[in-house]
């Protein structure tokens, strides 16, 4: 057990694209934590039976039975945690909408919040994914993305990649490394960043492996085929895209559709 507990929130609908949220949580090990909280988001039309194929009015009943598939789908997972008998608390909430999720995260006891997200197109990140990221990038918590066909495996040490910005400070590492199993941490930097990044260097905690790099394409392309051994994380700017940017700027997109879970932290 970590001397600190860490809690982290899994944003659930039911969908099975959601539910490799657990998958990848409880088989990664990439995630320092012994407290989960299920956040099941419930939608009108039952995304926990996929058997309506038109659209419902929303009444009572509705809502009625959806609380009661979603209490069974809850059940199910909490049993499917426990069975793996990894001494976590677990706790749920089931709530109407994702305008939920800042009132519950609010409280201040959540570490982290995760999701997966299937990305099968540019078009589709645009128009649609990019709307959950902006959204959960307004909430005040550290954020983990990653696709819903990530797999990493057991056997590989983890490299979380990251642009070097001034407002990062040695506690920085510190914090990550708290709930993230981060082997090894390759920062990118401008040029004119040079002597400050060196500056970081010097103050860092020297037990972390920490290696830089100039932001270019070809360090970038470079830095991936150096860690073909590792499994690689980003660190992406907490930066809210409008359609015009998340055209102009994938690199959300090309992270998550090179299978590359996106990572958010609060300054």
């Amino acid at each position: 057990m970590i001397a600190k507990k860490n809690k982290i929130l899994i944003l659930l609908d039911g969908s099975e694209e959601s539910e490799k949220s657990l998958d990848f949580i409880i088989n990664s090990k990439i995630l320092k934590f012994d407290q989960i909280v299920l956040f099941f988001i419930l939608n009108p039309f039952n995304p926990v039976t996929k058997g309506q194929d038109k659209e419902v009015l929303y009444n009572d009943f509705v809502h009625d039975h959806g609380k009661r598939l979603a209490t069974l789908y809850i059940e199910k997972i909490e049993n499917f945690i426990n069975s793996k008998d990894l001494g976590i608390e677990i706790s749920h909430n089931i709530v109407n909408s994702k305008d939920n999720l800042q009132r519950r995260l609010s409280l201040g006891d959540i570490d982290l919040t995760t999701c997966s997200i299937n990305v099968s197109n540019i078009l589709d990140f645009i128009f649609n994914k990019s709307k959950v990221i902006n959204y959960l990038m307004g909430t005040s918590t550290d954020i983990l993305i990653f696709p819903s066909d990530c797999n990493f495996s057991l056997e590989r040490k983890n490299n979380l990649i990251l642009n070097f910005s001034e407002s990062i400070r040695p506690k920085y590492f510190v914090d990550t490394h708290n709930i993230l199993n981060i082997d090894k941490f390759s920062i990118l930097y401008s040029k004119n960043d040079k002597n400050n990044i060196e500056k970081l260097l010097e103050d860092i905690d020297k037990n972390f492996q920490i290696e830089i790099f100039q932001n270019n394409k070809s360090n970038l392309k470079n830095i991936y085929n150096m860690n073909k051994d590792f499994n690689i994380l980003r660190q992406d700017i907490r930066k809210k895209n409008s359609i015009f940017t998340s055209v102009i700027k994938s690199s959300k997109y090309n992270s998550l559709s090179n299978n590359t879970p996106l990572y958010f932290k609060t300054n």
